[in-house]
């Protein structure tokens, strides 16, 4: 068989296998969302598995550091230990071993967290020195998304930002995070225009929204997507709600509205 040819047999038999676990996939890439708020992302090189390894990028906001070097460890140990062969199984069993052998304590998990919660969740203003605005929470499925808002002009500012939503213990505990900001600088006399963006594991969802804040022309601005997931998988869908968020705060802080 090609790698293209054991690339899609794996897939479809993961998808047979693992579907409460797979939220999406192409024959390029596959994302897996696990208990305990773990999500991975792979994506497969053309030449997978013949000669290159899988890439995974794996998201765990209540892991320690020490775990997740364990398990990126035993991950990279499984493919060097069957180096020209498919691996995903045996990654996604890994995984679900892990989880399982987490104390109940260990880690905490944003089930519990209802819309409502989450709508009534505040950021202390003695905290908030960078007036962060908060758009309304929107449900679908059990999935809740908030967006956020903040005037940023520098690097500092864009840090700042995300240190005081993450304080807030239900923005933390969020499945994904995902980040977008613009700003211009001035350096020896000349105006620069920096722009940056960050997926939180949502991939891809992050450029999205940049492009967003490009096409509305909003400068000096940063918009966080805040997504709990709620075990139902939404698909294309989520990205459609994060863009759609990004777009309402920004137009009800008056950014992208037409000039008279």
């Amino acid at each position: 068989m090609t790698d293209s040819e054991q690339r899609i047999a794996e897939i479809e038999s993961i998808a047979a296998i693992f579907p409460d676990l797979l939220e999406e996939s192409t024959e390029k890439q596959l994302i897996f969302k696990f208990d305990r708020n773990i999500s991975m992302t792979i994506t497969l090189p053309d030449d997978y598995p013949s000669t290159s390894p899988p890439i995974f990028e794996l998201n765990g906001p209540y892991l320690r550091r020490e775990q997740k070097e364990i398990l990126h460890n035993n991950l990279n140990d499984i493919y060097v230990e069957n180096i020209g062969f498919p691996v995903i199984f045996n990654w996604i069993s890994l995984i679900q071993d892990f989880i399982q052998d987490l104390p109940p304590d260990e880690i905490e998990t944003s089930e519990s967290d209802s819309p409502d919660d989450v709508a009534n969740s505040v950021i202390p203003e003695e905290i908030d020195d960078m007036n962060i605005q908060h758009g309304e929470v929107f449900t679908d499925r059990k999935s809740a998304f908030q967006a956020h808002l903040a005037v940023v002009r520098s690097k500092k500012d864009v840090d700042r930002v995300m240190q005081i939503l993450l304080s807030n213990s239900k923005i933390c505990r969020a499945t994904h995070n995902i980040t977008a900001y613009r700003y211009t600088g001035e350096v020896n006399g000349k105006l620069i225009h920096y722009h940056d963006c960050a997926d939180d594991g949502e991939h891809g969802a992050s450029s999205k929204m940049l492009e967003l804040m490009d096409r509305m022309k909003a400068d000096n601005v940063m918009v966080v997507v805040t997504r709990w997931y709620g075990g139902i998988h939404l698909g294309p869908d989520r990205f459609r709600h994060i863009n759609n968020l990004t777009r309402q705060i920004l137009s009800d802080n008056n950014y992208g509205l037409k000039k008279s």
